[in-house]
């Protein structure tokens, strides 16, 4: 009866751990598709540190509340050359938010010139 018992365990954790592993692969699968469909935000700032922060947390709190359900877009933040503490905001933001990347205007250049050719 014992041993029974012990196989039909063994079983149901085996079965399990099958179901699993194809749920997390059907998952997988579902956040690659939805990588190419991610909405990017792109903001320009200069010298805007009493304002960015507002703007980017209300980005972050009008898609949490409406966006398709509450999808956050990625958020790119280009400096074009800020002489205040926006590139301290913007530092303490990304740190806090994983995406909210900044870059500088030379290098976003770069890249629009790489998407283009």
């Amino acid at each position: 009866m014992m041993e029974i018992l012990v196989q039909s365990l063994i079983c149901f954790f085996a079965l399990y751990g099958v179901i699993q592993l194809g749920l997390n692969i059907y998952n997988m699968i579902n956040d690659y598709k939805l990588e190419k469909d991610k909405v990017y935000i792109i903001i320009t700032v200069k010298n805007q540190q009493d304002t960015i922060e507002g703007v980017i947390r209300s980005i972050v709190w009008k898609s949490l509340n409406n966006y398709h359900g509450g999808v956050i877009p990625n958020i790119l933040v280009v400096d074009m050359g800020s002489t205040d503490d926006t590139p301290i905001i913007l530092d303490k933001l990304c740190l806090e938010y994983d995406f909210i990347k900044v870059t500088n205007s030379k290098e976003y250049i770069n890249v629009l010139e790489k998407m283009i050719n």
